[in-house]
Protein backbone atom coordinates (compact mmCIF):
# COMPACT_ATOMS: atom_id res chain seq x y z
CA UNK A 1 0.00 0.00 0.00
CA UNK A 2 1.13 3.55 -0.68
CA UNK A 3 2.05 5.98 2.13
CA UNK A 4 -0.46 8.45 3.36
CA UNK A 5 -0.24 12.09 2.38
CA UNK A 6 0.58 13.16 5.97
CA UNK A 7 3.74 11.07 6.17
CA UNK A 8 7.04 12.77 5.36
CA UNK A 9 8.98 11.53 2.35
CA UNK A 10 11.73 9.04 3.14
CA UNK A 11 15.10 10.70 3.83
CA UNK A 12 17.30 7.80 2.78
CA UNK A 13 20.42 8.83 0.86
CA UNK A 14 20.11 8.19 -2.84
CA UNK A 15 22.22 5.40 -4.27
CA UNK A 16 23.99 5.78 -7.60
CA UNK A 17 21.63 5.73 -10.57
CA UNK A 18 22.45 5.46 -14.25
CA UNK A 19 20.31 6.40 -17.21
CA UNK A 20 21.20 5.31 -20.73
CA UNK A 21 20.60 7.64 -23.67
CA UNK A 22 21.33 7.17 -27.39
CA UNK A 23 24.57 9.15 -26.90
CA UNK A 24 25.90 7.98 -23.54
CA UNK A 25 25.15 7.31 -19.91
CA UNK A 26 24.03 9.81 -17.25
CA UNK A 27 25.35 8.88 -13.79
CA UNK A 28 23.66 10.42 -10.75
CA UNK A 29 25.42 9.89 -7.41
CA UNK A 30 26.17 11.38 -4.00
CA UNK A 31 22.55 11.94 -3.08
CA UNK A 32 21.89 13.67 -6.39
CA UNK A 33 24.74 16.14 -5.89
CA UNK A 34 26.89 14.70 -8.68
CA UNK A 35 25.69 14.29 -12.22
CA UNK A 36 28.08 13.07 -14.90
CA UNK A 37 27.61 12.24 -18.55
CA UNK A 38 29.82 9.66 -20.23
CA UNK A 39 29.72 9.83 -24.02
CA UNK A 40 29.81 6.47 -25.79
CA UNK A 41 33.18 5.86 -27.47
CA UNK A 42 31.65 5.83 -30.97
CA UNK A 43 30.06 9.28 -30.50
CA UNK A 44 32.17 12.38 -31.05
CA UNK A 45 31.78 16.02 -31.90
CA UNK A 46 32.88 16.91 -35.42
CA UNK A 47 35.72 19.38 -35.90
CA UNK A 48 33.19 21.76 -37.38
CA UNK A 49 30.98 21.65 -34.28
CA UNK A 50 33.96 21.95 -31.92
CA UNK A 51 35.19 25.02 -33.82
CA UNK A 52 31.72 26.56 -33.79
CA UNK A 53 31.34 25.98 -30.06
CA UNK A 54 34.79 27.46 -29.39
CA UNK A 55 34.01 30.54 -31.49
CA UNK A 56 30.76 31.13 -29.61
CA UNK A 57 32.68 30.91 -26.33
CA UNK A 58 35.01 33.65 -27.65
CA UNK A 59 32.02 35.81 -28.56
CA UNK A 60 30.45 35.31 -25.12
CA UNK A 61 33.70 36.41 -23.45
CA UNK A 62 33.41 39.61 -25.51
CA UNK A 63 29.91 40.20 -24.19
CA UNK A 64 27.82 38.85 -27.07
CA UNK A 65 24.56 37.56 -25.61
CA UNK A 66 22.27 37.46 -28.63
CA UNK A 67 23.10 34.67 -31.09
CA UNK A 68 21.65 31.68 -32.88
CA UNK A 69 23.69 28.70 -33.97
CA UNK A 70 23.17 25.68 -36.21
CA UNK A 71 24.41 22.11 -35.56
CA UNK A 72 24.79 22.40 -31.78
CA UNK A 73 22.24 22.89 -29.01
CA UNK A 74 23.23 25.72 -26.69
CA UNK A 75 21.31 27.15 -23.79
CA UNK A 76 20.78 30.85 -24.36
CA UNK A 77 20.60 30.68 -28.15
CA UNK A 78 18.03 33.11 -29.54
CA UNK A 79 16.01 31.03 -31.99
CA UNK A 80 14.27 34.20 -33.21
CA UNK A 81 17.44 35.05 -35.16
CA UNK A 82 16.93 33.20 -38.43
CA UNK A 83 19.81 31.20 -39.87
CA UNK A 84 18.07 30.68 -43.20
CA UNK A 85 19.31 32.77 -46.11
CA UNK A 86 17.68 31.82 -49.40
CA UNK A 87 18.02 28.07 -49.84
CA UNK A 88 21.06 27.86 -47.55
CA UNK A 89 21.50 27.93 -43.78
CA UNK A 90 24.20 29.86 -41.92
CA UNK A 91 26.19 28.32 -39.07
CA UNK A 92 25.91 31.35 -36.81
CA UNK A 93 24.13 34.69 -36.57
CA UNK A 94 24.94 37.09 -33.74
CA UNK A 95 24.35 40.69 -32.82
CA UNK A 96 27.19 42.82 -31.50
CA UNK A 97 26.99 46.56 -30.94
CA UNK A 98 23.61 46.62 -32.68
CA UNK A 99 24.99 45.07 -35.88
CA UNK A 100 23.98 41.64 -37.21
CA UNK A 101 26.88 39.35 -38.13
CA UNK A 102 26.12 36.39 -40.43
CA UNK A 103 28.72 33.62 -40.26
CA UNK A 104 29.58 30.49 -42.19
CA UNK A 105 32.31 28.34 -40.64
CA UNK A 106 34.54 26.06 -42.70
CA UNK A 107 37.24 23.70 -41.46
CA UNK A 108 40.51 23.34 -43.38
CA UNK A 109 39.02 20.40 -45.30
CA UNK A 110 35.91 22.38 -46.28
CA UNK A 111 37.52 25.66 -47.40
CA UNK A 112 38.35 24.59 -50.95
CA UNK A 113 35.27 22.49 -51.67
CA UNK A 114 33.00 23.41 -54.57
CA UNK A 115 29.98 23.23 -52.26
CA UNK A 116 31.55 26.00 -50.16
CA UNK A 117 31.77 28.29 -53.19
CA UNK A 118 28.14 27.53 -54.06
CA UNK A 119 27.01 28.26 -50.49
CA UNK A 120 28.89 31.55 -50.42
CA UNK A 121 27.35 32.62 -53.74
CA UNK A 122 23.90 31.91 -52.30
CA UNK A 123 24.60 33.69 -49.01
CA UNK A 124 25.84 36.95 -50.59
CA UNK A 125 22.45 37.38 -52.25
CA UNK A 126 20.81 37.69 -48.81
CA UNK A 127 23.50 38.70 -46.29
CA UNK A 128 24.54 42.23 -45.44
CA UNK A 129 27.51 41.30 -43.26
CA UNK A 130 28.74 37.84 -44.31
CA UNK A 131 31.74 36.48 -42.44
CA UNK A 132 33.59 33.35 -43.53
CA UNK A 133 35.20 31.78 -40.46
CA UNK A 134 38.20 29.55 -41.26
CA UNK A 135 41.25 28.22 -39.40
CA UNK A 136 44.05 30.78 -39.10
CA UNK A 137 46.24 28.72 -41.45
CA UNK A 138 43.59 28.81 -44.20
CA UNK A 139 42.91 32.54 -44.27
CA UNK A 140 44.98 33.26 -47.38
CA UNK A 141 43.43 30.34 -49.27
CA UNK A 142 39.93 31.46 -48.28
CA UNK A 143 40.65 35.04 -49.39
CA UNK A 144 42.03 33.77 -52.70
CA UNK A 145 38.94 31.63 -53.28
CA UNK A 146 36.67 34.59 -52.51
CA UNK A 147 38.63 36.66 -55.04
CA UNK A 148 38.43 33.89 -57.66
CA UNK A 149 34.63 33.73 -57.37
CA UNK A 150 34.37 37.55 -57.32
CA UNK A 151 33.06 37.76 -53.76
CA UNK A 152 36.09 39.29 -52.03
CA UNK A 153 34.29 42.64 -51.56
CA UNK A 154 31.17 41.01 -50.14
CA UNK A 155 32.72 38.53 -47.68
CA UNK A 156 34.95 39.15 -44.68
CA UNK A 157 37.34 36.29 -43.88
CA UNK A 158 38.21 35.83 -40.21
CA UNK A 159 39.94 33.11 -38.20
CA UNK A 160 37.75 31.12 -35.84
CA UNK A 161 40.75 30.03 -33.83
CA UNK A 162 41.89 33.53 -32.89
CA UNK A 163 43.83 34.27 -29.76
CA UNK A 164 42.96 37.01 -27.22
CA UNK A 165 45.28 39.52 -28.94
CA UNK A 166 43.26 39.07 -32.16
CA UNK A 167 40.10 40.66 -30.77
CA UNK A 168 40.14 43.22 -33.59
CA UNK A 169 38.67 40.42 -35.74
CA UNK A 170 35.47 40.43 -33.72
Amino acid sequence: MYGQINQPAPRKAMDTYTVSTPFGTVIISDGGRKVAFELYSDISQSRHNQALFSYIEQLQKQGVTQYNVDHIALAGADRRLSLQRGSARLDLVYIKNGKTHECELKTSREVGLDITARQLKEFVKYCENLILLVPRGCMEDAKTICTMINLDRQITVRPYDSSPEDEQYH
